[in-house]
């Protein structure tokens, strides 16, 4: 039942980076917050205990994701111009093009787990 919670969490990304063609940076950031709060509710309401290895995994994407997030609030007070630092979009970008290869290997590997 809980694993219905990742079909949103699947879907939500497509919003957000919808949200950024569009121009709309703030309801980008919103969206993605949404999804990473989406993923971590998941993973505490996992009913059987995580080993080690999926965990470090998962807690590793996760990191990244929040790293993430907190670089895109810097790189939105640049283009909203409340900052001079212009190298904050392109980290920006870079850490999520990371976190989107490092949740789509976390996820594969979490799908091809051996069940027990």
């Amino acid at each position: 039942m809980l694993d219905l919670l990742l079909i949103p969490a699947a879907l939500l990304p497509a919003l957000p980076l919808l949200a950024v063609r569009r121009g709309e940076h703030r309801l980008h950031g919103y969206l993605m917050t949404a999804t990473l709060t989406l993923l971590g509710v998941r993973l505490l309401l996992h009913p059987r205990p995580l080993g080690r290895f999926h965990l470090a995994l998962w807690l590793a994407a996760l990191t990244v994701a929040g790293a993430t997030l907190l670089m895109g609030r810097l790189a939105l007070a640049w283009r909203e111009a409340r900052s001079t630092h212009s190298a904050y979009p392109r980290f920006h970008r870079a850490l999520g093009c990371l976190t989107l290869v490092g949740l789509a290997i976390t996820v594969l590997v979490w799908l091809l787990r051996h069940r027990s």
